[in-house]
């Protein structure tokens, strides 16, 4: 195998590490949590919160309504009892009966409200929790398949590595040290194969000088004339 032959088989190899390497990449972040599984939890997490939030808040006007029944009712007992004849006192026990009623009729109104917002949170709890399981068990249906894909690309890649490190043995350290120079200058590309007297990766005709070179070069390496990579008789 010529010189030129052994670097487009590096090349080969350096692709497919590429390609590997690239996939393996995207598993790694197929394999965590979605978009739409953290979107869909967050939404759960956030109406539990409110629900939470506002049961609270109906509780409270429950307990604050109930205190205030009992003050009406002391207040109004000692009304009645007729052991306050004072006209002054009376008054005032009067207005404070009243301002604990307007009191209490606007506790109930807030724990009404809060009651018919956490019923209304409870519904799109439900709905929310529905919406998470089918997200997650689209997650998870998926997640077996990709991991064995990333095992086996895993092992794929190990493979790959021991065949670049002997294919890259074959070339010797100057060699390689020019494939790898000219594959950095050419985005990855150092070798182009000849196909149909183009160059694979140009697509510039090659003159029949430069043909009649490759062809008759073992350790030459023959470059294209339009595009500088190193040229390959296609097998």
């Amino acid at each position: 195998m010529d010189d030129a032959a052994k670097m487009y088989e590096l090349q080969k190899v350096d692709v497919m590490l590429i390609k590997v390497s690239k996939r393996l990449q995207q598993l790694q972040q197929l394999l965590g949590e979605t978009d739409a599984v953290r979107a869909a939890r967050q939404q759960v997490a956030e109406t539990e919160a409110a629900l939470h939030s506002w049961r609270g808040k109906q509780k409270d006007a429950e307990l604050e309504g109930k205190s205030l029944a009992e003050r009406i009712q002391s207040t109004e007992q000692r009304l009645m009892s007729g052991t306050v004849r004072n006209p002054k006192e009376l008054e005032t026990l009067q207005q404070s009966l009243d301002a604990l009623r307007r009191q209490r009729d606007l506790v109930e109104e807030h724990g009404v409200e809060a009651m018919l917002l956490a019923d209304e949170l409870t519904d799109t709890l439900t709905t929310r929790q529905a919406a998470l399981q089918t997200v997650e068990g689209e997650w998870t249906g998926s997640q077996g398949e990709l991991r064995q894909e990333d095992t086996k690309l895993k092992q794929n890649l190990m493979l790959l590595k021991r065949k670049r490190e002997a294919v890259a043995a074959t070339l010797g350290a100057p060699l390689l040290e020019r494939y790898e120079t000219m594959r950095k200058r050419k985005a990855g590309v150092a070798v182009a194969a000849v196909q149909n007297g183009s160059c694979s990766a140009c697509h510039v005709s090659i003159p029949s000088g430069v043909m009649n070179s490759l062809r008759g070069s073992q350790t030459a390496l023959v470059v294209c004339p339009s595009c500088g990579r190193y040229l390959v008789a296609a097998g």
